[in-house]
């Protein structure tokens, strides 16, 4: 659904995409993560044509923005991290105004989703919060029934429910056989999502890989209690192996699978064992740390 070789774009002589290629296949929820400043916003942008790339070569949907813009927005429902919306405008008129340029909206069922989402039909979108106004995004990209939803930051400022809300309408759209390209910067809805994910990181790509791929391969981490104290000479060792911690509790960092690991620290005291599971959040503080960057 979207294919980009080689991407580049820069403002003023700073480069903010530096050769980025990536393949988002058709039917599943790719992750786009990365720190503030990365370039994400910016490579969301060329993918609608709004940013014009400076070199490489870029296909959504099978049409290139630069050639055949209208084409391709007419095949994309996006969803902006800015909520400076047409603030004069009420939200069931920009909801409509929004959905009028794609051929198969689903105008009824945007207005469904706005009273889901809590968001008043006649209220005038500037006197929305800035939870409403994303809401209001959201429920024009699911309503525009395109082939692919390109979302920028779709959790920011929503409250745990309605983020619950939005990952099973999301997955809902996927398995119905849409494409959903999103970037975020909440990592817990992005592992439960994405079926493949995209690290960025200085307008390059960082790391690429699917979901679970890319966690099989990080280090794993327990969490133990001890019944007795233990003293840190004590702790087995292992090229694998990294502690923190001795005495009454220790945290063991782990390279190999959890049955590998179970064996060697079976004389330890163990009153409790918790597997603190490897997440996103986990590899993408030590994927930024490892290159230099400050994790945001």
């Amino acid at each position: 659904m979207i294919k980009a070789r080689s991407i580049t774009k820069s403002y003023g002589g700073i480069d903010v995409l530096r050769g980025v290629s990536i393949d988002v296949e058709p039917g599943t929820i790719h992750g786009f993560v990365g720190p503030n400043g990365a370039g994400k916003s910016t490579f969301l942008k060329t993918l609608i044509g709004v940013v014009h790339r400076d070199g490489g070569r870029l296909e959504v949907g099978g049409f290139d923005p630069a050639k055949s813009v209208v084409d391709v927005r007419r095949r994309v429902g996006y969803a902006p991290s800015e909520t400076a919306l047409y603030h004069r405008m009420r939200a069931g008129e920009l909801l409509e105004f929004s959905l009028c340029h794609h051929l198969e909206a689903d105008l009824p069922r945007g207005r469904k989703l706005l009273g889901i989402f809590g968001v008043p039909l006649d209220r005038r979108v500037g006197a929305l919060s800035h939870g409403m106004k994303r809401k209001l995004l959201i429920a024009q990209a699911i309503a525009s029934a395109t082939p692919l939803m390109v979302l920028d930051e779709p959790m920011e400022a929503l409250d745990p429910e309605a983020r619950r809300r939005v990952e099973d309408l999301l997955r809902a759209e996927a398995d119905g056989g849409r494409t959903i390209f999103f970037s975020s910067h909440d990592l817990a809805s992005t592992q439960r999502l994405c079926s493949r994910v995209t690290f960025l990181h200085r307008g390059s790509v960082l790391r690429d890989g699917p979901m679970e791929d890319l966690l099989r391969g990080h280090a794993g981490v327990l969490l133990l209690e001890f019944r007795d104290p233990v003293a840190e000479a004590d702790l087995p060792t292992d090229p694998s192996f990294e502690w923190e911690g001795s005495g009454d509790s220790a945290r063991l960092v782990y390279r190999g699978t959890l049955e590998s690991v179970l064996p060697r620290i079976d004389g330890l005291p163990i009153k409790s064992i918790r597997d603190d599971a490897t997440d996103l959040e986990h590899l993408f503080d030590r994927l930024y740390l490892e290159d230099g960057g400050v994790a945001q």
